[in-house]
């Protein structure tokens, strides 16, 4: 059942998982539940999805495809720079992670160092998880209103 309701609102869950074939990197089964809001695109797509499709109470395991996760890997995003154009660049060292400012939203996204030499150094701008598809289980404990009101006791 999908369970357009839940637009706009909060969903308690608890979650586990990560890529497919590899021991989960998340566990948040502990603990109060983890906050997500619904229909914001704050999350990946496969996720929202997900929850929409739940039951409140309902446990459910999903293989979460990369185009609904964090897309594709592309190459695109891969660039090569001279070490001295980048702050710290000298120290740079092949999977280094650091933060670089997005020209276009301004905020700081991580970035990964994938290969070195002396004078060139290749950063990755691929979300660390593009290309992946993600294996994750959930618990929607509740659902919540803008006026903090429990759907599950509508």
């Amino acid at each position: 059942m999908y369970h357009k309701e839940y637009s706009g609102k909060r969903a308690l869950v608890y979650y586990r998982g990560g890529i497919v074939g590899e021991e989960p990197f998340e566990d948040c089964t502990k603990d109060d539940p983890v906050v997500i809001e619904i229909g914001a695109s704050l999350v990946p797509r496969g996720i929202e999805e997900l929850l929409y499709s739940m039951d409140i109470g309902e446990k459910k395991q999903a293989v979460i495809p990369c185009d609904k996760a964090y897309g594709k890997h592309d190459p695109e995003g891969v660039q090569r720079y001279l070490r001295s154009f980048l702050h710290n660049g000298n120290a740079l060292q092949v999977g280094d992670v650091f933060a670089w400012n997005h020209p276009v939203s301004k905020k700081e996204v991580p970035v990964q160092c994938i290969e070195a030499t002396e004078h060139m150094v290749t950063i990755d701008f691929n979300h660390f998880l593009a290309g992946k598809d993600l294996n994750y289980w959930f618990e929607l404990i509740d659902v919540i209103d803008n006026k903090g009101i429990s759907l599950k006791e509508q």
